[in-house]
């Protein structure tokens, strides 16, 4: 097999378990979110008390789309902008009660996911495939 069919099976193939793990995702929670949405909560659970900045810089996208999304999640309970105490001009995200429950949510869907896959993969190959998954984003940047 050439190198360029398995490096196009590897995308297509990632691109293939990520549209499972959304569906699957989206049925386990009952949340009503767009994909922005979800990326940032997601960065909001991983990067407590981020500004908006630096989630429009880790998303790549403009200040404006981010806050825009941001006014939505908080008018709606996900997250609360919170003062900066050493900048009074900047703001602070915090998850909100429904982001609390969001993360609690994804926290036992991963979980799920995990136990299937220490159901069905042995410990080398789990090793393994996370080994050259690490691999991955440093060579698409």
């Amino acid at each position: 097999m050439e190198n360029k069919n398995i490096a196009e099976q590897i995308n297509q193939t990632i691109k293939d378990i990520w549209m499972i793990l959304e569906k699957k995702e989206r049925a386990y929670t009952n949340f009503k979110l767009n994909n922005q949405q979800i990326v940032l909560l997601t960065l909001a659970i991983r990067h407590p008390f981020s500004s908006p900045s630096e989630l429009a810089e880790k998303m790549d996208i403009t200040k404006s789309a981010v806050s825009q999304q941001l006014a939505k999640l908080e008018k709606d309970g996900y997250i609360i902008r919170k003062q900066d105490v050493e900048d009074k001009r900047a703001f602070l995200i915090e998850l909100g009660e429904k982001g609390m429950l969001y993360k609690k949510e994804m926290e036992a869907f991963n979980q799920q996911v995990s136990e299937r896959y220490h159901a069905n993969l042995s410990l080398v190959e789990l090793t393994n495939m996370l080994s050259a998954l690490q691999k991955l984003p440093e060579l698409l940047e």
